[in-house]
């Protein structure tokens, strides 16, 4: 199968389809929508356009910008609990080993184990890597299983897959082909084959679709799930928190000596200053000379001090002090 490739971005270097849906072999009482369904998957990946993809209508462009995404996710004991998968019953049909893991294949090949477990045959919507007899169309048997797992009686245990590829798409529509380019179209569409020689308005309008499909830009999103708090942060903050209290605990212990010596020196300048005053009168010079007369204050009396460079100091008593000794 040849891979094409596209160095640009934009619509002009995309994948361009003019498709034929032709509705006049649609099954009248089964085909309710009348248009294309469209998937667009990674390589090596199992599609289900049923579940995951869209739908394009005839009588319009659609155009769909596709942006590339790599998506990785984390392994127990996170909640993500991802896995880098498995084999599947799509992998293991016809010896496919390489085809990518998915969550909707484990899913699918859950239900098949279980049909084929409960009733003893395997559905044809499935594939059957066992070779068992397909179930009928109206088998009650499948549509009770199917039913136990559209009410969860029983859950398959399918995680995501730790690193998935797929494609963000932007759709956008039009009417195709205009007014004035219709003449043209249906000229071109002539010109293609035998089969499209009575081709009309009506019949381009009925059964033709474009689809245009282009990289919107060569870049790619990395989305990357990652620890909220690891290991190593953990040890980190322990380390500093740890190195935060040590400090406070050192800054404290110098305070409280610093402390410590403070109080000891002003301990001792309270000791030595008593004894100090014991032996020294006014601005610490000697006193040399108290006239006492009798040895008692008189009351309201004045008595004066002299010192030994001649200063004098006089002092006013209101009340008799006790007499000294």
């Amino acid at each position: 199968m040849e891979i094409w490739q596209s160095s640009k971005s934009g619509p002009l270097y995309g994948l361009t389809l003019d498709l034929n849906i032709e509705q006049s072999d649609y099954i009248e009482a089964l085909t309710q929508n009348a248009g294309v369904r469209v998937l667009v998957t990674s390589a090596n990946k199992i599609g289900f356009p049923e579940d995951s993809g869209f739908s394009i209508a005839p009588g319009y462009s659609t155009s769909v910008g596709l942006k590339f995404l790599k998506i990785s996710r984390l392994k127990s004991p996170y909640k993500s609990n991802c896995t880098d998968g498995f084999h599947t019953i799509y992998s293991a049909n016809g010896g496919k080993a390489q085809t990518r893991y998915s969550v909707k294949a484990c899913q699918n090949g859950c239900i098949q184990t279980q049909i084929a477990s409960t009733c003893n045959c395997s559905a044809a919507a499935y594939p059957n890597p066992w070779n068992n007899t397909i179930c009928p169309s109206d088998d009650k048997c499948v549509d009770k299983v199917l039913g136990d797992y559209r009410d969860e009686e029983f859950t398959c245990d399918c995680p995501q897959s730790c690193v998935a590829f797929d494609y963000g798409v932007t759709i956008s529509q039009s009417k195709w082909p205009s007014a004035r380019y219709q003449a043209t179209s249906l000229t071109n569409l002539k010109n293609k084959g035998a089969g499209f020689k009575n081709a009309d308005a009506d019949f381009q309008a009925e059964n033709l679709a474009r689809l245009e499909i282009f990289f919107e830009e060569l870049s790619y999103e990395d989305i990357t799930e990652s620890p909220s708090y690891s290991i190593p942060t953990l040890f980190g903050d322990v380390g500093g928190l740890a190195g935060f209290y040590v400090g406070v605990s050192m800054c404290s212990c110098a305070e409280f000596f610093e402390l410590f010596i403070d109080l000891l020196i002003i301990c001792m300048y309270r000791v030595c200053g008593s004894r100090s005053r014991d032996h020294t009168g006014y601005n610490g010079r000697t006193i040399e000379n108290l006239a006492v007369g009798n040895g008692s204050f008189p009351a309201n009396k004045k008595r004066s001090v002299n010192f030994s460079n001649g200063e004098m100091f006089t002092a006013q008593y209101p009340l008799p002090p006790p007499d000294y000794q």
